[in-house]
């Protein structure tokens, strides 16, 4: 047998040092959002900083300083607290910091440095218990609250255990260290220090009060001052009410103490990002209007739909109506080197339908598409209010909005659509006109809501329900992956057409959220997410260890902002897709893992972060934003706790995604209030309703067993039925007719219900599966969606089937049937993928023996003319993001380049000959061309062939050339060899298994970011 061995040596050449090189990771993309201040924390233990006591996050003996911020009137002011005593208040360009110090009989003390503090964060309040040996018996009280009404701060001070301990306070203001904020002073986006106390203070200002009893100190244009008594406990219970109002919004109770503080907590840090008009999409930094982004979701999920309505006309008011599409496609800008859409009114773009991002203002041009997440929390609003008179005032926004989504992004009318800039994690991202699963599946549910919109308030549904369905066909079709069981990232519009399978998560759960995923679907692809996207353990020290993970939201190389990041956001909305497909125990472990990360370990008592600290580049940074905040919103009360409206059809779903464990819940919000209750085999709910309009109710529980003996709502027997599911469990649904309240009893009764395969079966190619059946249970049917079984038979005892080639995670279905109960359980397998054997290709080098091929002919350029080019053709006909004309950078750095020096491999050629360390000769000449590029470009050929002679047993190819994160997980080219007897074999070069960018080394984390070990050979035998 004849063996010929191909390794692919990757040259990396830059004029960066090696430590820039590594460094280089943290550069591209967003070079401030890559900015990382969490240097020093990489890779450290963490610690459980926090810790749920009913809705308080405690602490004892904290360590961060100005972390968590209090809201209170909706401007820009907020109250930065500590975990000790010590403050600081933001107004921009005159930030304050501020302290407190005890004259005590034993001297000075600054409160930040007691001997022993306990700090509570509750839903807009901070508090703390100190004590100290100069306090005697004594401790002291304080509690801090944000104004509501005007821009400003209380502290009320008590002390308490002793009647003769009567310190006085000092309270100092003075100008912060570093007055100059990137961020507006946000955690991980701004020096840590940033709000502490400069080291010589030019504006320092100070007042002083003996503490009989009860002390109260105001911030009040930004100076401070003690205040008479009685006016002190007016002022502090005013702003205590007014925090009430907003924190007992959501009230949750769970058997989980990590979840009990987040109603409140969440209400306001809702409260947070409105700033009495829109909502922000962000409470601190990033704290200015945006169209878009998924911050709006949070007013109607909470319940604020008069909110959520004044937010949908400020910008409804935004929509361009007077600019008509004049200037055809593509209209890209040149200056930008054609990676984005020029800044021009009249293109397909800038015309109407387009939403500007400032409300009431539609002569502004963005970058963004922000226009799909606006309609779809839109349609949601409807969902939620069911309000046709709206609806007749919001369809020419909707109407305009989709005919501006297809001339733009579906211009070839073929059902799917590209995706422009128009989810958060756009930074860097680009589709080159592709058929993007995301935003096809934002298209899908924007056009069935508009069909059905239309039908209820008398206009035509026809093309609004003709588009929808075209687009799920087309989605089915061409981007669901039959044999793996998920969607495509996305389709190419050019080249090979081909399809592009490493999906990110945004993908998954956009597809499940806009509902175009049947039952089979949406537990294959989140089966995807538990097997293709990586998990990152999350653990810390004072923390039981049950198995908490979060997730990236790719495992795209090399690394680029917003393109491979932790982000809170991205984590919940995957958590909510899990509860969606029935997945409520995985939802909750995401769901419950991101919120320790975030609010518990994370160095903010609650926070709805943008970054986690297992971010690889960027760590922990940004608090309260406006992503999460809608997402969490959404999870919660849509999630966990099931509730959705769909007052356009007069009815409210229930579907509580419990743990399977729990056996008692209860959430109580302005629209909804409800409990759970199991006792021995009773499940009862106690349901109160708040809607404007009267809603029947449908409860959808998965069965505990195998029989239901009665099911009673008001005391009175009801029926049930069967859903739909893949789920693993029966699923019953329940009717109940319009009515205030209702209390619903399941009685369950017979056998538990038997799982067969609990867990992911190994089985080797070709191999037998075998499933025991016990005696209890029935297989009915069989369905094998993506087609790995070869071959199967159904006995009494057992199910039996022989496994195809098809290596990887997979997953087929057995219908089963025990007592009343007919179901679908789902079966992971794992096809096991022969072991290769190991290569030694370089432990036999012999340079005497190895003969060089002469390509002097076939070179055609210079390494370094790599980023030098234009890239002109082929591109899109249709305005789209794409690669930057000199074939590097992305749309947000559209002029980024790289400069290649080739000088020390020239320096290193000798006779014609570059000899690598490992003896292995090449030829390649001092001057001229040093390299045969082939691309899709048209600079160059898309293929070349090197003709060979003789017989060998090792071939040695010396490659480098470019890649990018949108080319990762595909192929980037083929090394084809063609044998003397006609047989051919194919190697593909494939980033990061064995093709890697020429201008960078890859950033490997061994988590989010993975590459093959040892890397893929090359071999062709």
């Amino acid at each position: 047998m004849k063996k010929t061995y191909l390794f692919l040596f990757l040259l990396s050449i830059s004029t960066t040092s090696v430590t820039g090189q590594t460094r280089q990771p943290q550069k591209i993309g967003d070079f401030i959002e890559s900015t990382s201040y969490n240097e020093h924390r990489r890779g450290a233990t963490q610690n459980l900083q926090y810790f749920p006591e009913g809705n308080d996050f405690v602490c004892i003996n904290g360590k961060n300083r100005f972390t968590r911020a209090l809201y209170g009137s909706h401007t820009e002011f907020r109250l930065e607290t500590s975990d000790r005593p010590v403050f600081a208040s933001y107004i921009k360009n005159n930030c304050k910091h501020i302290s407190f110090k005890l004259q005590t009989p034993k001297g000075n003390l600054s409160l930040d440095s007691v001997k022993h503090c306990e700090s509570r964060y509750t839903a807009g309040r901070r508090s703390y218990t100190l004590t100290d040996p100069a306090f005697a018996e004594g401790k002291l009280l304080i509690t801090t609250l944000a104004l509501p009404h005007k821009d400003g701060a209380i502290w009320k001070f008590e002390i308490t255990g002793s009647n003769t301990f009567t310190p006085v306070l000092q309270a100092f203001i003075s100008e912060i260290r570093n007055p100059k904020l990137n961020r507006n002073g946000d955690m991980g986006a701004d020096p840590a220090d940033s709000f502490e106390a400069p080291l010589q203070a030019r504006q320092l200002q100070s007042c002083s009060k003996e503490i009989k009893g009860i002390l109260y100190v105001l911030l009040n244009n930004q100076q401070l001052s003690i205040l008479p008594p009685s006016e002190g406990a007016t002022l502090f219970d005013q702003a205590e009410a007014a925090r009430v109002r907003i924190a007992s919004r959501i009230r949750i109770e769970t058997p989980d103490p990590y979840f009990n503080t987040l109603g409140g907590t969440l209400a306001a840090a809702a409260d947070g990002i409105w700033d009495g008009e829109v909502w922000l999409h962000g409470a601190i930094g990033w704290r200015m209007p945006l169209s878009g982004w998924r911050a709006a979701y949070t007013g109607d999920a909470l319940g604020w739909h008069d909110r959520a309505r004044t937010h949908f006309n400020a910008y409804a008011a935004s929509q361009v109506t007077q600019v008509p599409n004049t200037i055809p496609h593509p209209a890209q800008d040149s200056a930008l080197h054609l990676a984005r859409s020029v800044k021009e009114w009249g293109t397909p773009q800038y015309s109407n339908g387009y939403i500007c991002r400032n409300p009431h203002r539609n002569n502004q041009m963005h970058h963004y598409d922000m226009n799909l997440c606006y309609i779809d929390e839109l349609l949601w609003h409807f969902n939620w209010t069911g309000d046709l008179a709206y609806a007749r005032q919001m369809w020419p926004v909707i109407t305009r909005h989709l005919a501006w989504e297809k001339l733009n992004y579906d211009p070839d009318n073929d059902g799917l659509y590209d995706a422009y800039a128009c989810i958060w994690a756009s930074d860097a991202l680009y589709y080159n006109s592709g058929a993007v699963t995301h935003s096809s599946a934002y298209n899908y549910r924007a056009n069935k809501m508009a069909a059905l919109l239309a039908k209820k308030i008398g206009e035509d549904p026809t093309p609004y329900q003709t588009e929808a369905d075209k687009i799920l066909k087309a989605m089915n079709e061409r981007l669901w992956i039959p044999s793996k069981g998920h969607w495509a990232e996305f389709q190419d519009f050019m080249g090979h057409k081909r399809l592009h399978e490493s999906a990110a998560v945004w993908t998954i759960y956009h597809a499940i959220d806009s509902e175009t995923a049947n039952p089979f679907q949406a537990y294959q692809a989140t089966r995807y997410i538990d097997t293709a996207i990586p998990h990152i353990p999350v653990t810390a020290d004072g923390l039981e260890d049950n198995g908490y993970a979060t997730i990236a939201t790719t495992n795209w190389l090399p690394y680029s902002w917003s393109i491979n990041n932790v982000a809170f956001a991205e984590v919940m909305h995957t958590a909510l897709a899990y509860f969606q497909a029935g997945r409520s125990d995985e939802g909750f472990q995401l769901l419950k893992s991101s919120i320790l990360d975030g609010m518990y370990l994370g160095d903010s008592p609650g926070n709805f972060g943008q970054i986690s600290f297992y971010d690889a580049v960027r760590g922990e940074c940004y608090r309260d934003f406006g992503d999460p905040i809608g997402v969490a919103s959404r999870v919660l009360i849509q999630g966990l706790f099931g509730i959705l409206p769909d007052a356009m059809n007069d009815r409210l779903i229930l579907r509580p995604g419990f743990p399977s464990l729990w056996d008692k819940a209860s959430v109580a919000t302005p629209d909804l209030s409800y409990s759970f209750a199991r006792k021995g085999d009773t499940d009862t709910y106690h349901i109160s309703r708040q809607f404007k309009q009267p809603l029947r109710l449908v409860l959808q529980v998965n069965a505990k067993k195998e029989t239901i003996r009665e099911i009673k709502v008001n005391g009175t027997p009801a029926s049930w039925k069967r859903t739909e599911a893949a789920n693993g469990y029966p699923n019953i649904s329940i009717q109940v007719p319009p009515t205030p309240a209702a209390t619903i009893a399941i009685e369950w009764a017979g056998k538990e219900l038997r799982t067969l395969v609990p867990k992911e079966i190994s089985v080797a190619q070709n191999g037998k599966l075998t499933v025991e059946v016990p005696s209890e249970i029935a297989i009915t049917q069989v369905y094998d969606p993506q087609g790995i079984l070869a071959t199967h038979s159904i006995q009494t005892t057992g199910f039996n089937a022989r496994m195809k080639e098809a290596a990887g995670h997979h997953t087929f279905f057995l219908c089963t049937h025990q007592g009343e109960m007919d179901w679908w359980q789902p079966v992971n397998v794992y096809i096991e993928t022969p072991q290769s054997a190991t290569y030694t290709d370089f432990a036999d080098i012999n340079p005497r023996n190895c003969r060089m091929v002469n390509l002097d002919r076939q070179l055609n350029a210079s390494i370094t003319d790599i980023y030098q080019n234009e890239y002109l053709s082929p591109r899109s006909p249709y305005t789209t993001l794409q690669l930057p004309t000199q074939g590097i950078g992305e749309w947000c750095h559209p002029l980024l380049t790289a400069t290649i020096d080739d000088s020390g491999l020239r320096n290193r050629v000798q006779n014609d000959t570059f000899t690598t360390s490992l003896g292995i000769p090449f030829r390649i000449k001092a001057d001229g061309n040093n390299i045969l590029f082939t691309s899709l470009w048209d600079n160059y050929p898309d293929r070349a062939t090197i003709p060979l002679s003789g017989s060998a047993s090792h071939a040695y190819l010396l490659l480098a050339g470019s890649t990018n994160h949108m080319q990762c997980h595909i192929a980037n080219g083929v090394i084809r060899v063609h044998y003397a007897d006609g047989t051919v074999q194919e190697t593909e070069l494939i980033n990061p298994d064995n093709r890697c960018p020429i201008e960078q080394d890859f950033y490997v984390d061994g988590k989010a970011f993975v590459v093959p070990s040892p890397p893929v050979p090359i071999a062709c035998t």
